[in-house]
């Protein structure tokens, strides 16, 4: 990130520390209860992904030409393929003969098979050998391939679309913060691995526990109240995009250093969040990733929780480390963010009330909701 947007954050989270407050919006927000409980809502949410850019991983999880990786989007297998011209690829991971899926996990290779009946394809999707050719004589005509997806790669991380149609423009649709996502590097990073939450609570539900630290203090009192600050953020809109800043505790130290010693990311974490389902968190040591989807039904969702690390993993133990904080991170979440919110999910479905309400300390949450909403031409 640019040093003089980040002095700029880091004067703001010093202000705000030393009085005690947060950024406030001009006045409470009220969302209704359908939101999060409606089989309705649901539907009209499950067009509003299918139908927007999805960012689905790290560029590095295609390192180099000759690598693959799948991603289960919306429900839907996904191969992505960086072929020999460099290039990132995306296909639906379904065979064309008996609709197996064609690989799982990621790797290199200069082909994969079907592991139904060894049907090969190569990196760019096309169809490579087919055993008992002769049985398939209208498949094998020409020139076969699998249904290929719009993608593209930006700011250091893959994107695709569901709708085969679409044309895929990413630094328009992120505006100024394409080269502010890139500037951090963490597409570029170590990958982790994947952690999937199938959670009974709305996808939405699951993305306001990311758009506030006002929790931090009773739900996070052993865990990230440790670390940052409770009600107290920076916030920044971008479009249907924002950021949050969240100071760590001794961010009031600054106050005593002159700005041209400061290191402001060694006193906050960044959480940007991208229209419409994803959370990252930023750290000077870890890029978190949270694709977070619908589910089965309103009250379901899925999310699919991945990490990148600056660190060099090759070391054994620096590997184990980062590993380490992969899990207290995710158990976090798993155990006290979604834990809580499932009590509060039946509670919505009680119907005992039929709002909920946001308070002008939570700018993230009104801003989150009324972006859903003027997509949805509410």
């Amino acid at each position: 990130m640019d040093r003089d947007l980040l002095i700029d954050l880091t004067r703001r989270a010093v202000k705000l520390a030393r009085d005690n407050t947060t950024d406030l919006m001009p006045s409470q927000y009220t969302v209704s209860a359908d939101s999060y409980i409606s089989s309705h809502r649901h539907g009209q949410d499950v067009a509003l992904l299918n139908r927007s850019p999805q960012l689905v991983g790290y560029s590095s999880e295609l390192p180099r030409p000759g690598t693959y990786c799948t991603k289960t989007v919306m429900g839907r297998s996904v191969l992505l393929t960086r072929a020999a011209d460099g290039l990132v690829r995306a296909f639906d991971n379904v065979c064309l003969h008996r609709q197996s899926r064609i690989a799982d996990g990621c790797g290199a290779a200069r082909r994969l098979a079907c592991p139904y009946h060894s049907w090969t394809y190569d990196l760019n999707g096309a169809l490579a050998a087919v055993p008992g050719r002769e049985g398939f004589p209208e498949t094998v005509s020409g020139t076969t391939t699998l249904a290929e997806l719009p993608a593209a790669e930006c700011a250091g991380f893959l994107w695709l679309s569901l709708d085969r149609d679409a044309t895929l423009d990413i630094p328009a649709f992120l505006g100024p913060l394409a080269d502010e996502l890139d500037s951090w590097g963490i597409g570029r990073w170590s990958p982790l691995g994947e952690k999937v939450l199938d959670s009974p609570i709305n996808w939405k539900l699951a993305i306001d526990t990311f758009a506030e630290n006002y929790h931090f203090a009773t739900v996070h009192r052993t865990t990230f109240a440790t670390i940052a600050r409770s009600n107290c953020t920076v916030f920044d809109a971008f479009g249907p995009h924002h950021r949050l800043v969240f100071p760590l505790n001794g961010i009031r130290d600054l106050e005593d250093v002159p700005e041209e010693q400061w290191d402001p990311l060694h006193h906050m974490v960044v959480i940007y969040a991208l229209f419409p389902n994803i959370v990252l968190s930023c750290t000077i040591a870890n890029g978190e990733l949270f694709r977070i989807y619908p589910g089965d039904g309103p009250g379901r969702s899925i999310t699919v929780h991945q990490n990148s690390s600056p660190l060099d993993l090759s070391d054994e133990s620096v590997a184990a480390g980062a590993a380490a904080v992969f899990d207290y991170a995710h158990a976090t979440v798993r155990d006290e963010d979604y834990a809580l919110v499932t009590a509060l999910q039946a509670n919505l479905e009680s119907g005992v009330r039929d709002h909920l309400v946001f308070g002008r300390n939570e700018p993230g949450l009104q801003h989150r909701h009324t972006s859903w909403a003027r997509a949805l031409g509410a």
